[in-house]
This record gives C-alpha cells, sequence and structure tokens, in this order.
C-alpha cells in the first residue's frame, strides 16, 4: 500500500502534455493549424499559439524580408566615421574664427613649397644648360669622328639623372601644393557650412 501513493504520482505526471495548438494563415488566406512541426506554408509567417480553449496565448511575428538588414560593421563604421566628422568640425571652428583665417593658413603651407620650386627651377635652368652643351659637343665629337665621344657621352649620364631627379621633385612639389590647396578650400567650404548654421 505505501508503495500505491508514489507510483500514482509519478503516472500522473509522466503523462505526455498535450500540445499546445498553432495557426498560421498562408499567403492565399488559408489558415493552417498544427502542433509541433511547421507547415510548409507557415514558413515566415506570423503564427499564433492558443490554449485548449483556443485563447490566444502567443504571438510570434513574422519576419519583414522587406526591410533592410542592418549590418553591424557597417553601422559600426557610419558612426565612426559621424564622429571624426564632428571631430573635425570642431577643430575647425577653434581654430579658425573668419574665412581670412583659411587664407593665411593656406599661404603660411604654401609659401615654404614655392620657394623650394623657384631653387629647383633654377637648379633645372643650369643644369639644362650643362645638359644641352654636352649634347652639342657629343654632336661636334660624332661629326669629326673624335675619340673624346666615348667621354663625353659618360658625362652626359649623371647630368641626365640630374635632369630626371629635379624634374620628378618639381613635380612632387607642385602636387602637394595643388592638394594642400584642395584641403584648404574643403575646410573653407565646411567652416562657412558651419558659420552659416551656427548665426
Amino acid at each position: 500500500m505505501r508503495w500505491i501513493f508514489p507510483i500514482s504520482f509519478v503516472l500522473v505526471f509522466s503523462q505526455p502534455v498535450t500540445a499546445a495548438l498553432k495557426k498560421c494563415v498562408d499567403d492565399n488566406g488559408v489558415a493552417h493549424y498544427y502542433s509541433s512541426i511547421l507547415p510548409p506554408e507557415c514558413h515566415d509567417k506570423t503564427t499564433v499559439e492558443m490554449n485548449k480553449l483556443g485563447v490566444v496565448i502567443r504571438k510570434n511575428e513574422a519576419v519583414d524580408k522587406t526591410l533592410p538588414v542592418i549590418d553591424k560593421a557597417q553601422q559600426e563604421a557610419a558612426e565612426q566615421k559621424q564622429k571624426i566628422e564632428q571631430r573635425r568640425d570642431e577643430v575647425l571652428l577653434k581654430t579658425y574664427t573668419s574665412e581670412k583665417e583659411i587664407d593665411w593658413a593656406l599661404e603660411r603651407n604654401v609659401h615654404p613649397i614655392e620657394l623650394n620650386i623657384v631653387g629647383i627651377e633654377k637648379r633645372l635652368m643650369i643644369i639644362r644648360a650643362q645638359l644641352q652643351s654636352l649634347q652639342q659637343q657629343a654632336t661636334e665629337a660624332e661629326r669629326t669622328n673624335s675619340p673624346t665621344l666615348a667621354a663625353i657621352k659618360e658625362d652626359m649620364l649623371p647630368v641626365e639623372r640630374g635632369v630626371a631627379s629635379l624634374q620628378k621633385e618639381l613635380i612632387e612639389n607642385q602636387l602637394r601644393i595643388k592638394n594642400i590647396q584642395e584641403k584648404f578650400e574643403i575646410d573653407r567650404k565646411r567652416f562657412l557650412e558651419l558659420t552659416q548654421i551656427l548665426q
């Protein structure tokens, strides 16, 4: 007798629990009922779970696939970019108080490079004159079959390299000025936008 109660207790609670009834409506408006296995018609559809009396106890909304999927990495990158732009705006407003100050800063940055260009152009003029003189000597030596032709051509090599090097340096400095001017033009435009917003 003393074992009857524990055994009956175990039997009662080991009975299978009736699964809740679930329902979805497909694209054609047809209702589908199920207890455990989701019918194919219910994929990506809103489903409701009901108790024994048919009362809805839970609703699972369908995922709207028309909504754009937010890429976390892209979102973080966009937020980081926004922070960088905000810091840049703050620095811009702290650095300059007028458009004229931007022009002065541009001049201060460009002026040393312009002086360097003047120096390069002078050196280039001298070395080109040397090269031209050597080329004339080589032409004359070749015309007269002079034995000095080989020596003249050998002297021309470092001069030609010097001309090429100075030309490259000249182009690089001109490009530096162009990049600085473009940067300051962007700063000027943004400064004017910010000051107009603050007015």
